[in-house]
């Protein structure tokens, strides 16, 4: 047998992949900013990453090895998808969202005091509760993911103070129904 082109160079692919089970864990701001959904709706967009434990660097690494396995230099690899959180910013039920992200953010980092600078969120620590979602893969069958769902205090998650919610499952009924689908509008992403 001949050796292949690229052999030396080649991203080794064995199948392996690192799983994010539910749970509370300790997350870090890598970058926040402000963008307009595709429907017109502002939304601050938080690019985080788990901080602590075995999985500390989870979605770094992931972002490395697209970046290692990007073949195309017109193509921008982006921050993985999981660890990524959007917050909408278009009504009051959002401004609750949000109010709750910096409550969580205010007292997992005793120094910071929320002034209106998304920039100052970048390197600040939260507790991240994530639970397994259900997606369709483009083979048609359904897949799971860990996806973040509700950001508390690093106490609470410290002291176990919070519930695994349960999973999100996919309407099955609706799945093929283009106008169920989330846009995931992140276009400008990594940060």
């Amino acid at each position: 047998m001949e050796k292949i082109q690229g052999y030396d160079e080649a991203v080794t692919l064995t199948g392996e992949y690192e799983v994010l089970e539910p749970g509370g864990y300790i997350c870090k701001v890598v970058s926040a900013k402000e963008e307009t959904s595709s429907n017109g709706n502002k939304m601050l967009v938080i690019a985080f990453d788990v901080e602590s434990g075995e999985h500390k660097g989870i979605y770094k690494r992931r972002f490395d090895e697209a970046v290692k396995a990007n073949n195309d230099p017109n193509t921008k690899v982006k921050w993985p998808n999981n660890g990524i959180h959007r917050i909408m910013l278009n009504n009051e039920k959002a401004a609750g969202f949000l109010k709750g992200f910096i409550t969580s953010i205010e007292a997992s980092n005793p120094k910071f005091k929320w002034d209106w600078d998304k920039k100052k969120l970048k390197d600040k620590l939260f507790g991240g509760i994530f639970g397994e979602e259900e997606y369709e893969k483009n083979d048609g069958s359904i897949g799971t993911s860990t996806k973040l769902r509700w950001i508390r205090s690093i106490d609470a998650i410290e002291d176990g103070k919070y519930k695994i919610p349960d999973p999100k499952r996919l309407n099955k009924s609706n799945s093929n129904n283009p106008f169920n689908e989330v846009n995931d509008d992140d276009d400008d992403l990594p940060f």
